[in-house]
């Protein structure tokens, strides 16, 4: 059986992979998961919106934040449970030590609830964990806000 990480404020469920762990990060406002050993960490982090947010807006405006530029074509959307995400993936260089790393990165929604999920790893180890973490952040499920017109369920 495999295990759940939920989010504390109840916005989202991630079915964990098997021989992975979950923990709140240390800022205590999102959760952290990985595996020992692993080539990366996924980071998620939930928040309450207004509104329905389109998440390939919302990727697109986080990436931009980070100087990094992607065409149409290069980000994935993928439909979940009562919700949408905007997915991708990219490389970026240290510009002081040259470190390159590899990222992938979803920005899924549901109404009244946003949700990013980063994933990064040295550039060279992806194909250890990318098809893993692919699966995860497919199967994750965001819970709309409370009162919002969502048709998301809140189970108790």
């Amino acid at each position: 059986m495999s295990e759940t990480a939920r989010d504390p404020e109840g916005r989202f469920e991630l079915p964990l992979p098997p021989g992975w762990q979950a923990a709140a990060d240390e800022d205590g406002d999102g959760m952290e998961v990985w595996r020992e050993d692993g080539a990366g960490t996924l980071h998620l982090i939930s928040f309450e919106t207004d509104e329905f947010s389109d998440p390939a807006e919302e990727l697109y405006a986080f990436l931009q934040e980070r100087g990094v530029e992607l065409e149409d074509d290069e980000v994935e959307d993928v439909p979940l449970e009562g919700a949408e995400m905007a997915l991708c993936e990219f490389l970026t260089e240290d510009e002081d030590d040259g470190e390159k790393l590899f990222w992938l990165v979803g920005v899924a929604t549901a109404p009244g609830t946003l949700v990013f999920a980063t994933y990064f790893c040295p550039a060279g180890r992806e194909a250890e964990e990318r098809d893993v973490v692919l699966g995860a952040i497919r199967a994750l499920k965001v819970r709309a806000a409370e009162g919002t017109d969502g048709g998301g369920e809140q189970q108790g």
